[in-house]
């Protein structure tokens, strides 16, 4: 590389510009696992496409969470990926539920593609991470080397930082603007390695001009069986993590394809109440009340114990109005929460924690309409 290339506005300014400016389209989640909630296994960029979220991230952080959960920037919203599409050179394209397209992030096609720019500007930059609480995480780079074909090769500044292996996925930006996703470490000499914003999206965006061609989901391999969705009210938050990839809480609304057992929601609670949320892609609905069926096989603790129902009409940000605080009565398995029928586009369920409970777990929840 051109010594000359980096040379610019001073080093200092630059560092100051990526530590305090807001990074643009920067929407990033801590990627975890089902089976290790703890360990920080990488990094997720969220983008939208039209109505759908979208987490671009390196395909084997995808290969080593074997079902990946995300946890968003501020450690409250929880997603997780629902398809994934190997996209080839360590990168992979995963549909997300669990965001609003309104909290997914920045849509793919405003980010800026200027890297050349950025490049000229100079060889200092920050690798943009989460910590696995979900918490922000900052390391200062030199970017050492371009290979010309997309790759871009960088090293902390001080000897005394690392690049980690849970920093797999990081942005890396430049006066605050992301540039590349670092991909992998050299573990011997500390190096990173990391592709090029434009060449990341243009894969991206590649693949999901040629799925809609075909009419392709944009996820090609599906993480768990097809048939989660169901019709109507969706799933859109959650705030505890599932226990095993077939306890996630968008089984919660769906039915078991026919001759197959049914798959519940069973989730670690680390904060409580507990809380779901629902929405109906159509608009405003009249609702009247809630059904909750037990999963037969899991304890009479683990079952809601008290809840507050919330709703909002509001479009984008909700506005949350409360209908009612009660203690489910189970009668075989099942019940029912009743109230005067009002208007709602979102529902809020919020689990109190009962006697003894450290999870909590549902077969199914129905949501019952009518005037």
């Amino acid at each position: 590389m051109n010594a000359n290339r980096f040379h610019g506005r001073a080093a200092f300014f630059l560092l100051a510009g990526t530590m305090f400016a807001a990074p643009l389209g920067a929407q990033q989640a801590v990627v975890r696992s089902p089976d290790a909630p703890d360990v920080e296994i990488g990094q997720a960029w969220f983008l939208r496409s039209g109505e759908r979220c979208l987490a671009l991230l390196p395909h084997h952080v995808v290969v080593e969470a074997g079902y990946p959960i995300f946890l968003s920037e501020g450690g409250q919203v929880r997603s997780e990926s629902v398809a994934v599409t190997d996209l080839g050179e360590d990168i992979a394209l995963a549909s997300v539920q669990g965001h609003t397209p309104a909290t997914c992030g920045t849509s793919m096609g405003s980010v800026s593609r200027a890297v050349e720019r950025l490049l000229r500007d100079g060889g200092i930059g920050t690798l943009r991470s989460l910590n696995g609480d979900g918490t922000l995480a900052r390391l200062t780079v030199a970017i050492i080397d371009d290979d010309g074909e997309g790759l871009l090769r960088v090293k902390p500044t001080l000897e005394s930082e690392r690049i980690r292996k849970g920093h797999s996925g990081s942005l890396l930006l430049i006066d605050g603007t992301p540039a590349g996703m670092l991909l992998s470490v050299n573990a011997r000499n500390g190096v990173g390695t990391a592709m090029r914003v434009d060449r990341l999206l243009r894969q991206a965006e590649s693949h999901l001009r040629a799925a809609s061609a075909i009419g392709a989901s944009p996820g090609a391999s599906t993480l768990v069986p097809a048939g989660a969705e169901a019709a109507g009210w969706e799933v859109t938050g959650w705030n505890a993590d599932p226990v095993t990839p077939q306890s996630s809480a968008r089984w919660l609304l769906a039915d078991a394809p026919a001759g197959e057992p049914g798959n519940g929601w069973r989730a670690r609670v680390a904060s409580w109440p507990a809380v779901l949320e629902f929405t109906h892609p159509a608009g405003v609905r009249m609702v009247k009340g809630l059904q909750l069926i037990a999963d037969p096989s899991a304890g009479a603790a683990e079952r809601p114990a008290r809840i507050q129902v919330l709703v909002s009409v509001s479009g984008e940000k909700p506005q949350w109005r409360s209908l009612t605080t009660i203690e489910p009565s189970y009668e075989g398995g099942t019940a029912s929460v009743i109230f005067p029928s009002t208007r709602a586009r979102q529902i809020r369920v919020e689990i109190h924690r009962g006697a003894d409970a450290e999870a909590l777990s549902l077969q199914r929840l129905r949501i019952l309409e009518g005037s």
